[in-house]
């Protein structure tokens, strides 16, 4: 089996801005369109865009609701009032015993900004689109891939390879939704990469513990590339 060729193509693990403004102006209509700047913007999972609904979209304040599908089940304490894990057998609060007491699911939500640019293209689709819906976007987590994969191929990134070098195994990628979700927590740090912007970014994703955040610090190979030249650099003088 021949080697495969080694190109600037295929030693990436993200999308740089540029080409997700490509993926965005590859759709060939209004829908696919806000499809992929909503996952830009957000970086929403294709599940929560799936879920999406318009009446969660406040147009006066810039802000969407998010509500995140994973159910988290919690007992609260008959003595105490406090909210408990299913798993403890007495309140780690007050000692109460706990095994009477019926779990109940919540369902995390997060408020997140989104720009202006983004909100005038969901209302333009709103006022345009055929039908009535509760959900902003009606279709599967795989028509949505789906949608992103064609927008690749039209805008020359479909045949792009997005290379991990963490995984051990050679795994790659190739463009997809969930990318775009990659793209925006790397653009965000590039930009902010204080510790308010880390905490920021963390709400923004809808992050329950902040290493799973952690994983996008990493330097990019630019950044590892331009630490390289100045230590080298020393030498030189």
């Amino acid at each position: 089996m021949a080697h495969q060729k080694i190109t600037e193509q295929t030693l990436k693990t993200y999308l740089e801005p540029r080409e997700v403004e490509r993926l965005i102006g590859a759709a060939t209509n209004l829908r696919d369109k806000l499809i992929i700047q909503l996952l830009a913007r957000t970086g929403c999972r294709v599940s929560e865009l799936c879920s999406l609904k318009a009446a969660n979209i406040d147009f006066q304040r810039s802000i969407i609701l998010i509500e995140h599908l994973k159910r988290i089940a919690r007992r609260q304490c008959p003595n105490c009032g406090k909210k408990v894990g299913t798993r403890n057998k007495f309140c780690p609060y007050c000692g109460s015993a706990l095994e009477q007491v019926d779990p109940e699911t919540q369902r995390r939500q997060r408020l997140i900004h989104l720009d202006r640019d983004t909100l005038s293209l969901a209302r333009e689709y709103l006022e345009k689109r055929a039908r009535n819906n509760d959900r902003l976007i009606p279709l599967t987590r795989q028509r949505v891939d789906q949608v992103v994969k064609d927008a690749a191929q039209r805008a020359g990134l479909g045949g792009r390879i997005l290379l991990n070098p963490e995984s051990g195994s050679g795994t790659r990628y190739q463009v997809s939704a969930h990318r775009l979700r990659d793209a925006l927590a790397i653009r965000w740090l590039r930009a902010r990469n204080d510790p308010e912007g880390q905490k920021a970014l963390q709400e923004h994703l809808g992050h329950k513990r902040f290493d799973t955040t952690a994983r996008y610090l990493k330097l990019d190979i630019d950044q590892v590339g331009k630490v390289y030249d100045d230590v080298f650099r020393q030498d030189e003088h």
